[in-house]
Parts: structure tokens; C-alpha cells; sequence
């Protein structure tokens, strides 16, 4: 096997869920761009010569308007993931990159890709219901392509986790991430109705669900799994041996119920002073349970 090839596949199995995220995206793009060369070629035929709509853009492109959406459901999915120009996955996969390594390191790598496709969704359906509900966007034959409602959702659900977390704007001005939250969101406002072709009621309907996300995450963080951290039932870190025997069972659940108290703890504290607040030792802790998610 040629080593590259070998190498991908071992980053792709080993990898953070971000990094196979963005190994997706550009697996997609290439598929998109190598559809769409054969095409101009006339290697291959357009899927509907009559508007000239590439193979590709049939396959990945959301359509808005509820007809189109009916005849192409798949694309709710498939959306997410393509992306038609280079600096349109670059922008959206550096975004990508940042947000979702750091939300990953609190909420685990599942929770994360969960976020991504239900965000993701949710942003599309916002789009979608917009166009039908507002009279200027009616009747459009605007498409919804791209990762932004998913990113979108993870960066607006990290920043209200973690307001008080830190960024690099331009790797010189530092700023706290709901500072950036807030502009982001305020600037697809502000952008709504538009004719720039982006679609900004996907990023909103993404970035309101990344803050329903988090709500939920605090109301009911131990009961859902895929809501909140939950201690693994399996983890071997419990079953160390005391005072030179295995754990008894009753051992092992107070042990269990000590490390869940700790948790709350460091939750409860989160919400109310920040991540900042806590301990290097409380950080850890929190670090080590989202891993056995």
C-alpha cells in the first residue's frame, strides 16, 4: 500500500473526530471538483441538461424551495460536507479545525460529531423554512452548500460553555470567544435578505441550536449521554485495586458515586465562574471524563 494512502487511513482511525470531520470535507470536494472536470470534458452528461446542473451539485446542493427538497431529501445530509470552491472549504475547515479541537477536549469527540449533524440540520431546515415563510426570498432557486450552520453550532455552543475561553484574533488580540460569538452572529443578522448568496439563516438556525445544545447539556448533563459527561460504566480506571485487593462492589459504586459528586462540583462551577475558574487539577478531571464518553 502506498504510504500516504496508509498514513490517511491511520490518521482517519486514530484521529480526533475533528480531524476526521475535516478529512470528510476534503474527501468531498475532491470527489466534487474531480464529478465536475469530467463534466466540462463531456466525459461525463449533466444530470439535467436543460439547466445545466452538474451531477455534483444534483448529489450535494440543498435546494430551498419545498418542492426541490422533496425530490432531493438526501441533500439535507450530502450539504454539509460539500463544498463547490477552495476558499469556501478552507475558510469554513480552518473554523472547522479550531472550534471544533477545543469543544472536542471538553465534550468528547462524539458529542461533537452529534453537534455537527444535528446543527448542521437544524440550519438547514432554518434556510429551507425562511424561504418559504419571508416574501423576498420566495421563489428563489438559491442553493445551500457547505459545513458553516454545523461550525456555526459547535462555535456558538463552546462559546457559551466556555465564555471566558481565550482566542488569538489574527494570532496578535487576544479576545474572549463570546466576543466573536457575538459579531458572528450579529454580522449574518445583519446580512439577512440579502443578495450576497450566503446563506445566513443556516448559520442562524446552527447557532441557535449550538445554544439550545449547551442549555440542555446543563439542565440534563448526566441523564442523556449525548447531552451531557457522562462517567463510562466500564472505565478500567475503576477497577483499581485497594489496599492491595480488587474492588468490591460496593467499593466500586462508592467510588463511582465520589468521582460523579466531584463532577458535579466542577460542573456546577462552570456555569457559574467560568472554565477559567477552575483548578489545573479540576481541568484534568473534566478533560479525563469527556474522553470516556
Amino acid at each position: 500500500m502506498n504510504p500516504l494512502i496508509a498514513q490517511l487511513q491511520q490518521q482517519f482511525k486514530s484521529g480526533t473526530m475533528t480531524i476526521r470531520l475535516v478529512m470528510v470535507n476534503i474527501s468531498v470536494f475532491a470527489l466534487i471538483q474531480l464529478i465536475n472536470a469530467l463534466e466540462r470534458l463531456e466525459v461525463l452528461s449533466t444530470a439535467n441538461a436543460a439547466i445545466y446542473e452538474y451531477i455534483s451539485h444534483y448529489w450535494f446542493a440543498l435546494p430551498v424551495d419545498t418542492f426541490g427538497v422533496l425530490l432531493k431529501p438526501w441533500t439535507l445530509l450530502t450539504s454539509l460536507f460539500a463544498h463547490f470552491g477552495f476558499w469556501h472549504l478552507f475558510g469554513n475547515l480552518l473554523f472547522l479545525y479550531f472550534a471544533g479541537q477545543t469543544y472536542e477536549r471538553f465534550f468528547g469527540g462524539l458529542r461533537l460529531f452529534q453537534l455537527y449533524i444535528l446543527g448542521g440540520l437544524a440550519g438547514n431546515l432554518a434556510e429551507i423554512i425562511a424561504h418559504q415563510l419571508f416574501p423576498a426570498l420566495q421563489g428563489s432557486t438559491f442553493s445551500v452548500v457547505g459545513a458553516s450552520g454545523a461550525i456555526m453550532a459547535i462555535f456558538m455552543a463552546l462559546a457559551l460553555a466556555q465564555p471566558q475561553l481565550k482566542v488569538q484574533l489574527f494570532g496578535v488580540f487576544p479576545l474572549r470567544i463570546y466576543m466573536l460569538a457575538i459579531f458572528f452572529f450579529l454580522k449574518d443578522l445583519s446580512a439577512v435578505g440579502t443578495s450576497d448568496q450566503i446563506a445566513h439563516f443556516a448559520h442562524i438556525g446552527g447557532a441557535l441550536f449550538g445554544l439550545w445544545s449547551i442549555q440542555q447539556f446543563w439542565h440534563i448533563r448526566l441523564s442523556r449521554p449525548w447531552l451531557g459527561i457522562k462517567v463510562s460504566q466500564t472505565s478500567p480506571k475503576l477497577k483499581v485495586k485497594k489496599g492491595g485487593r480488587p474492588l468490591t462492589d460496593d467499593d466500586y459504586r462508592a467510588h463511582k458515586q465520589e468521582r460523579q459528586k466531584h463532577l458535579d462540583t466542577i460542573l456546577d462551577k462552570i456555569a457559574k465562574r467560568g472554565y477559567d475558574a477552575l483548578s489545573k487539577e479540576e481541568k484534568d478531571f473534566l478533560f479525563q471524563q469527556s474522553k470516556d464518553v
